[in-house]
């Protein structure tokens, strides 16, 4: 995240903060901001109001006030372990539950709902392969029908418990959990719900999953760009926002849909 900007529009932007921490970090609250000192440095303030969610490495040191100022203001924190992989997350607590979140609590009373999201992120999968092959097409750029259908096998029909090739690692990983916390908050979700026998369902995660697969077909093609320095990498991340952002608003919406449908099938 800068520090300096060129416009009151940036201003109003709410970015990311990255805190990978190569040098020993603290990090406290200073009234209506985040006090970010480096080893050696000066002090950093970032102010609550222009952040939008909070990634941190495993030589940050967080003071329990800048924690509780981070969930009073609705910004989740993602911790990471030496390689930048995520190791946890802090989400604040959830306020006015959505209609969606009651529609999943439902689903999760029936003995066979893992079978139903298994088969909702399948489509998904789908989906998000064939939209990339659209996009494709419409610039002027053939996709070989045995470059698709190798696609689809890896993509789609491949069982969850394998890992993927996209399987998201490293900065990437807890950028787009980041991502997929901030907007479930937002949207009156949880990350994770229960089953009735107490299975899991790993909605951040899950979500984090399809948002590397969409970008890594996006990214088709720019090689090492996706596994390069960590700013090159956040770069090509920032830039992905708004794309991220629509699959995100598309993925809740598909599943809402999904669950209302089988629902009223049910009753």
């Amino acid at each position: 995240m800068q520090t300096q900007t060129a416009s009151s529009a940036t201003l109003r932007q709410r970015l990311p903060l990255y805190l990978y921490g190569q040098n020993p970090t603290q990090v406290g609250a200073d009234g209506p901001a985040l006090a970010v000192r480096i080893a050696h440095k000066a002090t950093l303030r970032y102010p609550y109001a222009r952040l939008a969610r909070v990634i941190a490495g495993p030589r940050v040191e967080w003071q329990a006030q800048a924690l509780v100022a981070c969930q009073r203001e609705g910004l989740p924190i993602v911790f990471l372990d030496g390689a930048g992989a995520p190791t946890g997350y802090l989400q604040p607590v959830l306020g006015k539950p959505s209609r969606l979140d009651s529609v999943i609590e439902e689903m999760l009373d029936r003995a066979d709902w893992a079978m139903h999201y298994s088969h909702w992120q399948r489509a998904e999968r789908m989906n998000l392969v064939q939209d990339w092959r659209r996009a494709r097409l419409a610039a002027g750029k053939e996709v070989e029908e045995d470059d698709f259908q190798e696609l689809v096998r890896q993509h789609v029909y491949r069982p969850e418990s394998e890992d993927f090739f996209f399987a998201p690692s490293g900065p990437q990983a807890g950028a787009l959990t980041a991502y997929a916390l901030q907007t479930l908050h937002r949207a009156g979700l949880k990350p994770r719900y229960w089953g009735s026998h107490g299975d899991p369902l790993e909605l951040a995660a899950d979500l984090t999953r399809l948002l590397s697969l969409a970008l890594h077909l996006e990214m088709q093609g720019l090689g090492s760009s996706l596994h390069g320095e960590q700013a090159a990498l956040l770069r090509v991340l920032h830039s992905f926002g708004p794309r991220i952002d629509q699959t995100l608003t598309h993925l809740l919406g598909s599943l809402h849909r999904r669950l209302k449908s089988l629902l009223e099938e049910w009753r």
